[in-house]
């Protein structure tokens, strides 16, 4: 028993082993097929998300205290407040609006853009009051208000000496992003009709097929560890204080 408890978990994290539904494919034939899907929506959707996020977290944290700011605030809080069924609920019913043909494809742009759209606005709310927080207490030290008396404007300070101390933080938080990149939205995926991994998975999970759901976790675990990696490296190149060892 445990030889064979072996031999599939070795096929599994090499992606060798074959699933339990499609006898003649290999995992790492099926991956590759659903991952296009899921990166499509994915990749856009994240560098969307996280460059609009920081545009107005700079935008509201420069205009601190004032109607910008709240305005900037509450809408935030709002986008955090309304769930994430409710996102996928009203994209759903704009694709039968524009797109009554809704089979999925990525030559059909309504399939593309409402799901992306619907990622970037769900996950706008809490980015920009992450974002906004850490730009305000850094703007708050000491080396800004000295900056600020000799004369150096404030777009000045943000944006050479206040946004490269601010990447710390936002570098872990777009890390803790990246099974998103990898496996998509599980609900997204399944309510929009994207054949990508995040739909691969839930249907392995229902199927009970053991090979696709294993192979699909030692992949997000490994692109998990490899991209903390790479921001331990990136640690060092925005802060000279920290060295590797």
């Amino acid at each position: 028993m445990h030889e064979q408890f072996w031999m599939h978990l070795g096929q599994s994290i090499t992606f060798q082993g074959k699933s339990y539904e499609s006898h003649e494919k290999k995992l790492l034939t099926i991956i590759a097929e659903k991952a296009k899907y899921s990166l499509a929506l994915t990749v856009p959707a994240m560098a969307l998300g996280w460059l609009l996020a920081m545009i107005i977290s700079c935008l509201v944290a420069y205009y601190h205290d004032t109607w910008i700011d709240r305005i900037g605030v509450f809408l935030s809080v709002l986008g955090m407040c309304v769930p994430f069924l409710a996102y996928m609920i009203l994209g759903q019913w704009l694709m039968f609006k524009i797109d009554p043909d809704v089979a999925w494809g990525l030559d059909r742009p309504t399939n593309i853009y409402i799901p992306i759209t619907i990622a970037v606005i769900a996950g706008m709310g809490g980015s920009v009051r992450f974002y906004r927080t850490i730009i305000l207490d850094e703007v708050s030290r000491d080396y800004v208000r000295t900056a600020r008396a000799k004369g150096v404007p404030l777009p000045g300070v943000l944006f050479r000496h206040v946004l490269k101390n601010c990447m710390l933080p936002i570098l872990t938080n777009l890390v803790l992003a990246i099974p998103f990149l990898i496996m998509g939205s599980l609900l997204l995926e399944r309510f929009f009709g994207v054949p990508g991994l995040g739909d691969l998975m839930l249907s392995s999970i229902t199927s009970r097929d053991v090979p696709i759901i294993a192979g699909l976790t030692f992949l997000t675990a490994v692109i998990y560890v490899v991209g903390l990696l790479v921001t331990d490296i990136l640690y060092a190149v925005f802060d000279p204080r920290i060295r590797l060892r």
